[in-house]
């Protein structure tokens, strides 16, 4: 199914994949979150990285999926505890809205039998996708756990500390903020610019090949990156 999914790109693959292993979120949940009231961010938590995981695992890598995942998804749990508290001042639109998509999560859920993406809660709730994901980034500073905090064992032997048991910085998570930038930037774009920078910068294509696609000079190709390229930059410096 991953290796269909890696090719196709198939939503409804994609559902059933991560509806296949939706079991792996209630052990996160059992296993950090402490207090009750945790319950409900460490789920949601889990789950947006259950997705992340769906969504980049690469089965040509000859890593087991639930090695991955269980990689990704502490990757976000270590993001959620790591350095933020309600303390900073988020603003009260940001917290109201984050309740709306939480309830609206659990919901849609029931509703299409399968996690929503962002777009469906978009729709559901009416907030634009950037919303949710600022709401999302502020359900992150509900709560800091120090990463040295001690935690049972399961074995019940002893202990160990949250830090032991966290993932690795996630580099693609981190610039999520600057790709949905760029994204924004690059639909203020002409059709030809997109073209030229797309395939430029995303498909590693030579102006050359470029030029030859759209049979035009490879002169002409240097002229559209460029103004493409100055356009970007001015509407990013904003």
């Amino acid at each position: 199914m991953f290796e269909d999914f890696a090719e196709s790109r198939d939503p409804a693959l994609r559902e059933k994949l991560i509806d296949a292993y939706m079991h792996l979120v209630p052990f996160f949940v059992k296993r950090f979150s402490n207090r009750s009231e945790m319950h409900d961010d460490i789920s949601s938590v889990a789950t947006l990285g259950l997705i992340n995981a769906v969504d980049r695992f690469d089965p040509e890598k000859g890593v087991e999926f639930t090695t991955f995942a269980t990689v990704t998804i502490l990757g976000e749990i270590k993001r959620f505890f790591r350095d933020k508290t309600w303390s900073i001042k988020v603003p009260r639109r940001i917290k109201d809205i984050n309740i709306h998509i939480t309830r609206s999560v659990e919901q849609l859920t029931k509703e299409l039998d399968h996690p929503p993406t962002y777009e469906d809660i978009a729709k559901y709730t009416g907030y634009t996708v950037e919303e949710i994901l600022e709401a999302h980034e502020a359900l992150q500073s509900y709560n800091v756990v120090s990463l040295d905090k001690e935690i049972n064992n399961s074995s019940g032997e002893g202990t160990t500390s949250l830090s032991d048991m966290v993932g690795t910085f996630d580099r693609k998570i981190e610039m999520l903020s600057d790709r949905l930038s760029l994204q924004t930037g690059l639909k203020q774009l002409k059709d030809d610019e997109k073209f030229v920078i797309f395939n430029r910068y995303f498909k590693n294509m030579s102006q050359a090949q470029i030029a030859k696609m759209m049979n035009v000079s490879q002169m002409q190709i240097s002229r559209v990156q460029a103004q493409a390229l100055q356009k970007l930059k001015r509407i990013l410096s904003k």
